[in-house]
């Protein structure tokens, strides 16, 4: 996919994408706030009109422009590229709207001119919220909090492919933790997985024909994969501090939240 242009509307720039994407209430009540304090009374006024007009989205009216009905249900690609539209009439609220998505965990970056992009790309985008999908349930807390956490390293500001590998595997890890059971294992590791996960993956796929075999690759896949990770999850003498490479990181973290989807799924 071509890279997109500085300043464009989101809407224009992955139409296509059929990515389910990061959404917040609570920045949406943000950008709500800050647009109102910002814009004029006559830019008010103006704004639904450039919103129908770029946009085509419904813009709520009842005895006068609802703005805030609007921002807080707008579709999401709707609500990004809107704030683009307003950092085009308030260039001095960028700050203020590129700390609103970091804040509040939205996995977007802003640019210099207002437009709104994946962190990444549109595929891992897509593999982030579906991971984030199936850690939505009380007992996968622990492995949510942990992923979030993880992806915050991929900010523009603070970027580290380690920190973005620890997470995932902290996640990882939690995950695989709840699937095999309280009183079995403390850590993710080959004898964790060989010794538990195994037991489980062969009774859900004992109908399947070499089931076997299946499993055990999967088993090797994901012993594989731990071996990779596992370095960047200890601390080290600052003179030996060991980042990951951020493509060798997002490798890593695809592969990681894979599993995520496994567990998730088992459970």
């Amino acid at each position: 996919m071509a890279e997109a242009k500085e300043g464009e509307l989101f809407t224009r720039s992955y139409q296509r994408s059929p990515t389910k994407l990061s959404d917040s209430i609570k920045a949406r009540r943000r950008v709500a706030a800050r647009f109102l304090a910002s814009m004029s009374v006559d830019q008010l006024n103006k704004f639904p009109l450039i919103v129908k007009g770029e946009l085509g989205a419904e813009y709520p009216y009842f005895n006068g422009w609802f703005h805030n009905g609007f921002w807080e249900k707008s579709d999401v690609s709707d609500f990004l590229s809107a704030i683009t539209l307003w950092i085009r009439q308030a260039p001095n609220q960028l700050t203020v709207a590129r700390d609103i998505l970091e804040q509040e965990d939205l996995h977007y970056k802003m640019d210099d001119r207002g437009g709104i992009h994946f962190l990444v790309d549109a595929e891992f985008s897509s593999a982030v919220e579906a991971a984030l999908s199936g850690l939505d349930r009380p007992e996968f807390t622990a492995a949510r909090a942990a992923l979030q956490e993880g992806l915050k390293a991929l900010s523009p500001v603070k970027q580290s492919g380690k920190g973005l590998i620890r997470g995932v595997f902290e996640a990882v890890e939690s995950s695989f933790l709840v699937v095999i059971g309280p009183n079995t294992a403390n850590r993710l590791n080959k004898q964790s997985v060989d010794g538990c996960l195994k037991l489980i993956l062969l009774d859900r796929y004992k109908e399947f024909p070499e089931a076997e075999d299946k499993v055990a690759r999967v088993l090797e896949t994901l012993n594989a994969w731990v071996r990779e990770a596992h370095p960047y999850r200890h601390g080290a003498p600052f003179e030996q501090v060991h980042e990951a490479p951020i493509e060798l990181a997002l490798l890593s973290a695809t592969s990681g939240m894979g599993f995520i989807r496994l567990f998730a799924g088992l459970r």
